[in-house]
């Protein structure tokens, strides 16, 4: 009796794999949190920078560098967790990656500093690229399981809409707009040039 006790106890204990699982869900959803309180710092500090408040850069760049690092570990966090799914998992790191050029072009451009174009058109080619693979993965593969299908939307597809829209607004207003303030240290780009050099002579990609 004692020993038929013990073997339904055992049975009944979760699994290490399942134990594995479940906190390495817990992490995700923790680690996604912090990105869209991220992402809502971000906004912050465009909005901020958008009417010349004080500490407007200040605000955007820190949350920007914090986006960066996050989706820098989510390279690699892509197939730790989704490694049932080689193709979303390499998917998933690729479209990082592409998040993470993305995010440093957007910096240079919001904050004006020299070279932002030459950034820009190196990022862009592999955000549209990610973004057609993320529209062929969904149309193909609609029914992913739960985890899963959380993990694609919210950490791939709503950063790269909120990409979208922050690009839109960088290209609607002149970049003066949103460096109204005066901020010396994060107004410097980290690229050193000349004055004359560093002034927009082409009109590419400036909204006007």
């Amino acid at each position: 009796m004692t020993f038929e006790r013990q073997a339904l106890h055992q049975d009944n204990r979760p699994s290490l794999v399942a134990n594995v699982r479940d906190q390495l869900t817990a992490f995700i959803q923790s680690f996604t949190m912090v990105l869209y309180v991220a992402m809502g710092l971000a906004v912050v500090g465009v909005v901020m920078k958008f009417f010349g408040i004080t500490g407007g850069s200040f605000v955007f760049v820190f949350s920007m560098a914090v986006l960066l690092l996050l989706f820098l570990v989510q390279v690699g966090l892509s197939f730790f967790y989704i490694i049932s799914n080689i193709w979303l998992a390499l998917l998933g790191a690729i479209s990082s990656l592409s998040l993470v050029m993305s995010f440093v072009a957007l910096i240079f451009r919001y904050q004006n500093w020299y070279g932002w174009q030459l950034v820009f058109f190196v990022a862009l080619p592999m955000y549209i690229l990610v973004g057609v693979l993320l529209f062929l993965y969904l149309r193909r593969y609609r029914k992913l399981h739960e985890p899963l299908r959380d993990f694609f939307y919210r950490n791939l597809v709503v950063p790269f809409a909120f990409l979208f829209v922050l690009g839109l607004v960088a290209f609607l207003f002149r970049t003066e707009r949103f460096n109204k303030e005066d901020d010396p240290v994060l107004q410097e780009s980290p690229i050193p040039a000349e004055r004359a050099d560093a002034e927009d002579t082409t009109g590419l990609w400036r909204g006007y």
